[in-house]
C-alpha cells in the first residue's frame, strides 16, 4: 500500500482518516512527482516559498523533495504503471490537489496517457500534450525536426537490422556514438531500462552497444561523435513561443563521457545556440519546460545533441541567477501571461556535491569502452572533489534555511552506494 507522510499543513493530517470530509486547500495545492530529482527539490523550494502548498511523490521511502520544509505530504508510489499512478491520482484528487508535475519522461507520459483521468478529478497536468510530448521524446524524430528547420545535427543513420548498424557505422565512421531511439519504452511491468549513450571504436564494440541498446523492434540510431563542449539552453515555452530563456556553462559533468552537470555556471543566452533553439522549440510547437543541448567547439555550428521536454536537473542554477521557471509554468497552467523576467545573473556558480562524488568513481572506474576522447586522471579527480572550488560557489542542496535536503542526500546516497557495493 502507499506510504503517506503528512506535515505541516494540518488539514493534509485527516488524509490518515479513512472516513469523513477532508477540508479544501486555502491555498492551490500542488504535486510534484519524481521526488527523488534535484529538480523536484528545486521546484518543491521555488512553489513553497511562493505560497503553494506542495506535495510529493516518488517510488523511494525518503526521497529528497520530502526532506524539505516545504513539503507539506508525501506519497510513495508503488511502481511505473498506470495502475500505480491511479492510486497516486486518487490521493491526490481527496486531497484537493490542483495540479500535478511531472519531472521525468516516465512520469510525463504515464500521466500523460490518463490526461482525461486527471482532468475529470479536477486536475491539471504540467505536461506537453501526447502529440507534442512523444515527438520530443523520440530521438528520431527531434533529428527529422531538426534538420528541416536547419539545425546541425551530428550524421545520424536509422538502422532495422544488425547488418544495417554496421554499415551504418561505416558511413559516420569509427569512433560513434550509439543511443536507443527512445529512452524510455513502457512495458507491462514499467519501462525498458536505457543504459544511455553508448560509444564504439570497433565493429565489436559496436555490435555490444548495440544489443544493449535495441528496443524490441526498433532499432538504435548510429550517430557520429562530435567534438566540443557540452551546452544547453533552457526555455519555458507557450505552444510553440519561448517565453523565458536560461543557459549555462558546464564546468564539469557528472560522468565525463557526457551526462549532466556536477558543477555549472549561468551565462548568457549565446545566439548562436539561442536561434537555432529557438526554431526547433517552434518547429515542435513545444508547451511548457524544455532543453535543448548542443556540442559547440566554437568552429562549427552547433550540433543538436537532445531536447529535454522536461524540468532538468540543474534546475536550481537557473532559479539562483532569477530565472523562476517553476514558478513561471504554474502561473501559464493557470491561464496567466507570463512574460521572462528582463535580465538573470550571469556567473552564479552551483555545485551538486553528490554529483561530484559520484564523478569521482566513474574516474576510478575508467574509460567507458569504445570512449576515444580526453578523460580525467585520478588525481584530478581528488582535486575536483576536495580541492578549491570557483569563487562563490553555492550549493545545489544546502539552504541554511531549509538544510535537510541536504542531509538527505547523503543518507539516501549513501544506502544507494552501499546497496551497489555489496
Amino acid at each position: 500500500m502507499p506510504t503517506l507522510i503528512s506535515r505541516r499543513a494540518p488539514e493534509l493530517d485527516r488524509a490518515r482518516v479513512p472516513v469523513g470530509p477532508i477540508s479544501p486547500p486555502t491555498r492551490v495545492r500542488v504535486l510534484v512527482l519524481d521526488g527523488q530529482t534535484n529538480q523536484a527539490l528545486a521546484c518543491v523550494r521555488s512553489l513553497g516559498r511562493a505560497g503553494y502548498d506542495v506535495l510529493v511523490a516518488s517510488d523511494r521511502r525518503w526521497p529528497l523533495g520530502a526532506w524539505s520544509r516545504h513539503c507539506a505530504a508525501q506519497f510513495r508510489v508503488t511502481g511505473e504503471t498506470g495502475a500505480a499512478f491511479a492510486e497516486l491520482r486518487a490521493w491526490a484528487a481527496r486531497l484537493g490537489v490542483s495540479v500535478v508535475l511531472p519531472l521525468t519522461e516516465r512520469s510525463c507520459i504515464l500521466c500523460d496517457a490518463d490526461r482525461a483521468a486527471w482532468t475529470e478529478v479536477g486536475i491539471t497536468v504540467g505536461c506537453a500534450p501526447a502529440d507534442t510530448l512523444l515527438q520530443a521524446f523520440d530521438k528520431g524524430r527531434v533529428i527529422a525536426r531538426a534538420e528541416a528547420c536547419g539545425v546541425s545535427v551530428p550524421s545520424t543513420q536509422f538502422p532495422d537490422s544488425l547488418a544495417a548498424c554496421h554499415a551504418a557505422a561505416e558511413v559516420v565512421g569509427f569512433p560513434c556514438v550509439v543511443k536507443a531511439r527512445c529512452s524510455n519504452v513502457p512495458t507491462r511491468t514499467g519501462f525498458a531500462r536505457d543504459p544511455g549513450p553508448g560509444y564504439a571504436a570497433s565493429h565489436a564494440e559496436l555490435e555490444a552497444a548495440v544489443r544493449a541498446r535495441r528496443q524490441g523492434e526498433q532499432w538504435p540510431l548510429i550517430q557520429s561523435w562530435v567534438a566540443g563542449q557540452g551546452k544547453g539552453v533552457f526555455a519555458l515555452c507557450d505552444h510553440g513561443r519561448v517565453v523565458a530563456w536560461f543557459a549555462h556553462e558546464r564546468l564539469r559533468d557528472v560522468q565525463p563521457s557526457g551526462s549532466g552537470s556536477s558543477l555549472r555556471r549561468s551565462a548568457p543566452t549565446e545566439a548562436r545556440l539561442r536561434a537555432p533553439a529557438e526554431r526547433l522549440l517552434a518547429a515542435l510547437e513545444w508547451h511548457g519546460p524544455a532543453m535543448v543541448e548542443f556540442r559547440d567547439d566554437g568552429v562549427h555550428p552547433p550540433w543538436l545533441i537532445e531536447v529535454n521536454g522536461r524540468f532538468w536537473g540543474s534546475l536550481a542554477l537557473a532559479i539562483a541567477a532569477g530565472v523562476d521557471f517553476p514558478l513561471l509554468w504554474m502561473r501559464m497552467l493557470a491561464g496567466e501571461t507570463v512574460t521572462a523576467p528582463p535580465d538573470y545573473r550571469d556567473g552564479v556558480v552551483v555545485r551538486w556535491l553528490w554529483g561530484d562524488v559520484k564523478r569521482f568513481f566513474y574516474i576510478l572506474r575508467g574509460r567507458p569502452p569504445g570512449y576515444r576522447a580526453a578523460y580525467p586522471g585520478r588525481a584530478q579527480a581528488v582535486r575536483e572533489l576536495f580541492g578549491r572550488q570557483p569563487a562563490g560557489t553555492r550549493s545545489e542542496t544546502w539552504d541554511r534555511h531549509d538544510p535537510w535536503p541536504a542531509v538527505g542526500e547523503w543518507v539516501e546516497g549513501l544506502r544507494e552506494l552501499v546497496a551497489r557495493i555489496t
